[in-house]
Formats: structure tokens, sequence, C-alpha cells
């Protein structure tokens, strides 16, 4: 090494309490976007089949197994009949969950609150105030 070569000092370390609140910060970051991503996917879907009715759904699966796996009539008409009882108890499932997940989401949005400056407070309300215009919702309604 040369004297004209410039030294390199080692970066300051970090306090634990630093090192704790980054790390607590990053996953709830983590968690709130995949659950937001989660729930993106979900309106996602939602809106696909929004022109649809949702009886029409499981008919279109049973359409797409039919063509695929090439069913006799009997396989058909088992193969329906098992689809839409298990679509049933699936909308039944979804709609009792749907409360819960709104909850959490909720949940998530005030604590990533706590740690945003007032300008970053402002951003994502409006964020949020956008998504939930997207879904049909107003502020007044989700925040019930």
């Amino acid at each position: 090494m040369s004297v004209s070569d410039p030294v390199i000092a080692a970066p300051p370390r970090g306090s634990k309490k630093t090192i704790v609140i980054a790390v607590i910060v990053v996953l709830v970051a983590f968690v709130s976007g995949a659950i937001a991503g989660m729930l993106i996917e979900h309106v996602h879907l939602m809106r696909r089949m929004h022109g649809r009715t949702s009886r029409f759904a499981p008919q279109a699966m049973v359409r797409r197994l039919d063509k695929t796996l090439d069913l006799t009539p009997e396989q058909h008409t088992k193969v329906e009949e098992i689809v839409m009882r298990h679509h049933q108890r699936i909308v039944a499932l979804t709609e009792s969950v749907r409360p819960r997940v709104r909850q959490e989401l909720e949940a998530a949005n005030r604590e990533i609150e706590a740690v945003l400056t007032p300008e970053q407070r402002e951003k994502f309300a409006q964020l949020r105030l956008h998504l939930e215009h997207r879904e049909g919702r107003s502020r007044t309604e989700s925040t019930r």
C-alpha cells in the first residue's frame, strides 16, 4: 500500500437498539406487504369474476376439466356435483374469514402508521383510501 492510497474506515457499528428497531420495521413492512398482496390478489380475482355470478365459476371449472380430461358423461356429472358442493363450502369459509382478514389488515396499518412521519402518514392514508376505493368501500366503512 502506498502513501497516496486512501484509507477506508470501517462504518461505525450501530447500537443494538437501532438494529432491533430496523429489523422490526423491516419485518412489519414485509408482513403487511404480504397481507396487502394477498388482499389485492383476492380483490383482483373477485373483480375478474364480478361480471359472472359466483355460481358460474364452478361451472367454468367443470367445463375446463371436462375439456382437458375428456370426461365421460357420468364423470362429468359426478365432477360437477363435487365441484358445486365444495364451491358452496369455500364461499361460506371465505365469507366467515373476510372480517378477520380485514381486522388483521387494519392492525397492520395502525402499526405501520405508528412508525411513519406525519408526511408519510398522509401519503399512506392516500394509498389506503385509493385501495379502499378500488375495493368499492369508503374510508368510513373500512374503519368501523
